[in-house]
């Protein structure tokens, strides 16, 4: 009986640990959380979060129609890693590589240039890393780099006509947490699929 007891409290305390760690979008407060809400607001603090990003003003309208362009393909890779689809994930990811070496930097201009070129960078490192993976987890793995640059380029040249959602994954990146862009103010994580779609919060929402 006292083996039985020990494991109903093991379960028990796994359980609590698991919801308390995704605790549902709606309602993730820290008064509902109080230890863990603030443990947790502190780890989104300093975990995957670009600095402190300031837009540009007269950005180029071929600029932000090109951004535009690496969005679509970057909600491509995010849905199909919503769906579990290593293989279209990978498609996606090379899409947008090819998109992004078509960007024509021509229209940038001092400081947006130079912040491009940041951006970039990272943008390549993780599709180098995503066309590197041999499983979903890895590829996974790479979305927070590209992920948080994404976020900058937006932040940074405002291209979208309608809200966006900068949302954060408690559990990505082995419980480190991580980033990703959204359309919808709708949980739906790439990082976790469809073993836990719903886990995560929105962090800004970018108009």
């Amino acid at each position: 009986m006292k083996t039985k007891h020990a494991i109903v409290s093991v379960l028990t305390f796994v359980l609590v640990v698991f919801l308390t760690a995704c605790s549902g979008n709606k309602k993730e407060t820290a008064e509902s959380n109080e230890g863990h809400g603030q443990a947790e607001q502190a780890k989104a603090s300093t975990t995957s979060t670009p600095d402190e990003v300031k837009a540009f003003e007269n950005v180029d309208a071929s600029v932000k129609t090109q951004i535009n362009g690496f969005l679509a393909d970057y909600f491509a890779l995010n849905q199909a890693l919503i769906e579990d689809n290593q293989d279209g994930a990978k498609a996606a990811a090379k899409k947008l590589l090819a998109t992004v070496s078509k960007f024509d930097m021509s229209k940038l201009i001092s400081e947006q240039m130079d912040f491009y070129h940041t951006q970039l960078e990272k943008l390549n490192q993780g599709l180098k890393g995503i066309g590197e993976s041999t499983d979903i987890e890895e590829t996974r793995l790479e979305l927070a780099t590209l992920s948080d640059a994404m976020y900058a380029l937006v932040k940074a040249y405002r291209p979208n006509e309608s809200a966006l959602y900068f949302q954060f994954c408690p559990m990505a990146q082995n419980g480190d947490g991580a980033n990703w862009l959204s359309k919808t103010k709708e949980i739906v994580n790439p990082y976790m699929g469809q073993r836990m779609l719903k886990c995560g919060r929105t962090k800004e929402t970018l108009n």
